[in-house]
């Protein structure tokens, strides 16, 4: 059973594109002391070096997946970023959903290995308390947060929370 995942707002790419023209304009800033032929020669180099890094990160954005097979929940994010985890491994009764602001427990600090721009976090986190979470988080204003019972507990934005809680529960309580 696969449930959907919010999409990454713009924002977030649009961060992305700031990036890339700060990455030409840098080369712009030796203009006076260079000369405008050096600026640009440095410039389009940056381009080169750049575009292919901020490109792949704007297509694997939007590739991300929370799927139920069987007994185990396999997310992905950002195409890079894998968790699979049985769901026996979660304590489903204190699982919460709601906007990412109203779930303290869930509330994110470092980033150990993810992608974090405005509008999606993904990957692999510390909460405020130091605990492991595995994130997909694209929409804050609709989460489920998946306490684990030891090991990194599960941040996703989908879609439909309640009926991808439900089904969650319902698929733990078949043996």
């Amino acid at each position: 059973m696969t449930f959907e995942i919010a999409p990454v707002g713009l924002s977030a790419y649009l961060v992305l594109v700031a990036i890339a023209v700060f990455v030409v304009c840098v080369p712009l800033f030796w203009l006076n002391k260079e000369g405008m032929a050096f600026a640009m020669q440095k410039s389009l180099i940056g381009l080169v070096l750049a575009s292919p890094v901020i490109l792949g990160i704007a297509y694997t954005m939007h590739d991300n997946a929370f799927e139920l097979s069987g007994k185990n929940i396999q997310v992905r994010a950002d195409s890079f970023y894998h968790y699979t985890r049985s769901l026996d491994e979660f304590d489903l009764s204190h699982a919460q959903i709601g906007s990412y602001e109203s779930i303290p427990t869930a509330q994110l600090k470092w980033r150990r290995n993810g992608l974090g721009l405005p509008g999606v976090s993904a990957g692999h986190f510390s909460t405020q308390d130091g605990k492991a979470i595995f994130v997909a988080l694209t929409d804050r204003s609709q989460v489920l947060y998946l306490p684990a019972k030891s090991g990194a507990s599960l941040l996703v934005s989908v879609q439909n929370p309640n009926a991808v809680l439900d089904a969650l529960k319902r698929a733990k309580s078949t043996s």
